[in-house]
């Protein structure tokens, strides 16, 4: 009987004093939630990706514009003058023109780059897909859409004079990123200004009620 007794109190502590898996999972869960939280920008992306050219992306810009292009699309090679155009004259400007080859061999990808003297990246197309933002309008090739940093989606299309014509816009598609982003800005110092305007009557009261020493 006293055997029984000391079994069942060693079950008992055993138990008492074992890892919790509610615990655990509540923990996992937490770590979760706090990975989900972190925002994925477009930068951020880029910097995953290999590329096709040795040039590289800026990543202080207002605005990226992605597109989708490949070697065999015979749009996509008319509309590769005009956006050597736009490229270079947005560089260092607030906007980011980025290409995701359609090319699954690099060696393609890389001749077509050269023979058109495309002097933007090009992402090659085995990491193309690390960049996680919508297709451009219908999605067939040329497509392009305009992102602001945070991925947030401006503007998307597709086909070969309405790509031209979206890059042709950047100058004013930067000035309204600018200025969305300025307006966010004080909208996220007028709530924490909000919030410690707020908190002062809180921190008084506090105060008044702390003892008066007479020492």
């Amino acid at each position: 009987m006293k055997r029984l007794f000391f079994i069942a109190t060693m079950m008992l502590g055993a138990a008492f004093f074992a890892p919790s898996n509610v615990y655990a999972q509540d923990e996992v869960a937490a770590e979760t939630e706090t990975t989900e939280e972190k925002a994925v920008t477009v930068p951020g992306m880029l910097a995953k990706v290999e590329y096709v050219t040795k040039a590289k992306p800026k990543k202080k810009v207002s605005v990226y514009f992605i597109l989708r292009s490949h070697s065999k699309c015979g749009f996509c090679r008319k509309i590769v003058p005009d956006m050597n155009e736009h490229y270079k004259a947005m560089k260092g400007k607030g906007a980011e023109l980025i290409m995701l080859s359609g090319d699954s061999e690099l060696k393609v990808a890389k001749k077509w780059a050269k023979e058109a003297e495309m002097t933007y990246p090009i992402v090659t197309n085995a990491t193309a897909g690390k960049v996680q933002v919508p297709s451009g309008g219908s999605g067939g090739t040329p497509n392009i859409v305009a992102v602001t940093t945070d991925g947030t989606v401006i503007k998307g299309v597709s086909g070969a004079s309405a790509c031209t014509e979206l890059v042709a816009s950047w100058k004013e598609l930067v000035k309204e990123a600018k200025a969305e982003q300025k307006n966010k800005k004080a909208a996220a110092k007028k709530a924490k200004n909000a919030k410690k305007k707020a908190q002062q009557p809180e921190d008084a009261a506090d105060a008044a009620a702390e003892p008066i020493s007479l020492d």
